[in-house]
């Protein structure tokens, strides 16, 4: 786990620069290594400080946000995460079809920047899963994830309390149903891939539904039925097209 994580800022405008400087003074662990207020800079900058963590401006005097990154090609870090942020929301397909980690609206919104913090914290810390091919068994009792409470506080929660995931199609967001009976809300951009890709357990049943393995007891009369304390659950459903993946990957004998 690293000590501290470099930041940079790229922004044309000083006035939304500082405030994001303000934000960042919040998080000790989060050092500012450079700012830069045009492209050209920029460049120079990023190669000199290879961030972790870059926040880049969608509109630059010279070039789009988008371009600046073209542009450096192989010369930064593989890792460097990238977070987009305008005044204008029309960018953030494009943003996200860049590849960029995450992105936010100015004026940046305290809550909205804490889950982007959280994000990275979270992608950070799990690397060292996937690099140490740790068993699955192993890593659904030890992994964890971070959620924003609607009080805006943040919980940390471990994936062994997750005994599916639903789909709020009402509110375009996946939320966890943990075994203390509540349901916590994901952020709106975390995906199904995203989620069965962070946890080998964690597997897609439905459109709607994602098991966690270790709580499937059997599929009866394409329901899952789940060890306690969702015994009493006859929510899940087993889609015919995930089903066949389901029987796939888990039936040996």
């Amino acid at each position: 786990m690293a000590d501290f994580f470099k930041v940079a800022i790229i922004d044309d405008e000083r006035d939304s620069a500082n405030a994001l400087i303000a934000q960042l003074k919040r998080y000790p662990r989060f050092h500012i290594e450079g700012v830069a207020e045009n492209a050209a800079s920029g460049i120079e900058m990023l190669k000199k400080v290879m961030p972790d963590l870059l926040f880049l401006d969608v509109e630059l005097p010279e070039m789009y946000g988008m371009e600046l990154l073209s542009e450096l090609d192989n010369e930064i870090k593989d890792n460097m995460r990238v977070v987009f942020y305008t005044a204008h929301d029309k960018y953030m397909i494009n943003a996200l079809r860049n590849s960029a980690f995450d992105f936010l609206l100015k004026p940046i919104d305290r809550k909205e920047f804490e889950i982007v913090i959280s994000r990275f914290l979270l992608d950070n810390e799990t690397k060292p899963v996937v690099t140490e091919k740790i068993p699955v068994a192993s890593s659904s009792k030890e992994s964890s994830f971070m959620v924003i409470l609607p009080t805006g506080e943040m919980r940390m929660v471990k994936t062994a309390e997750v005994g599916f995931f639903r789909y709020v199609s009402e509110r375009k967001i996946w939320e966890a149903a943990l075994v203390s009976g509540e349901s916590v809300a994901l952020r709106r951009n975390v995906s199904a891939e995203f989620l069965c890709s962070f946890n080998k357990n964690f597997v897609q049943v439905h459109q709607s539904y994602i098991v966690n393995m270790d709580f499937l007891v059997m599929i009866h009369d394409n329901y899952c039925v789940l060890y306690p304390p969702f015994d009493n659950c006859k929510e899940v459903v087993v889609s015919r097209k995930y089903k066949k993946n389901l029987l796939e990957q888990f039936c040996i004998f």
